[in-house]
């Protein structure tokens, strides 16, 4: 696994070459082992939550995430394909451990890599935890089996719920929105579908696994 592809807040690179699954299982086992001596005093100290965008890259490389994440003794709860904010939702809704979002954000599609998260959503960077994550990932030389449990959770019902908290509208508003074949054309009309007194004109929702250049 190249060192490189841990950067001052995530970790990012292009796939297969430098980001892959290899890469991917050995950062949830690492994650995981952080994780477990972080002792946060959360309801699912044992658990972690997984998410992943559209990329056609990441259902494999949260797959191997989440297998490296069970061989440290975690659980997993996979909440699927989901844009970056809902992975910080979903830690918190189920009060875990911690979270991983499988993204490369705003890079083309080409890139993939991993935004993780501690209890209570705190963002883990090189100087909160990333440093010994990377660590413990390149000087891993064994495989354990998976010993933790998966499951899979919708957690889309309850996330509108919570973003519509904050919705007030005066009057009737319509909005153009370019989702640029990415997050944007799942997330909007699963949380703002539907809402009376608000038009939405969808430009480029259609999920691709890339983006619009």
């Amino acid at each position: 696994m190249n060192e490189k592809i841990f950067k001052a807040y995530d970790v990012r690179a292009t796939y297969p070459d430098m980001v892959n699954e290899e890469a991917a299982w050995k950062i949830g086992y690492a994650t995981a082992q952080f994780l477990k001596q972080k002792a946060e005093p959360v309801k699912l100290r044992d658990t972690i939550v997984v998410g992943r965008d559209m990329r056609k890259s990441s259902p494999s490389l949260a797959g191997a995430l989440s297998d490296g994440i069970r061989a440290a003794g975690m659980s997993v709860i996979d909440v699927g394909m989901i844009d970056t904010s809902m992975i910080y939702f979903a830690i918190n809704h189920v009060d875990a451990a911690g979270g991983i979002q499988t993204t490369a954000s705003h890079n083309p599609a080409q890139y993939n890599g991993f935004k993780i998260s501690g209890g209570k959503a705190k963002p883990i960077g090189s100087a909160s935890g990333l440093d010994d994550i990377k660590r413990i990932a390149l000087e891993l030389t064994t495989r354990p089996a998976a010993s933790g449990k998966y499951q899979e959770q919708d957690m889309w019902a309850a996330y509108r719920a919570h973003v519509l908290g904050f919705l007030d509208l005066k009057r009737p508003l319509r909005v153009a929105i370019d989702g640029s074949n990415g997050m944007a054309g799942k997330m909007v009309p699963a949380v703002f579908g539907g809402i009376p007194n608000l038009t939405i004109s969808p430009i480029l929702f259609e999920i691709t696994g890339g983006f619009t250049r």
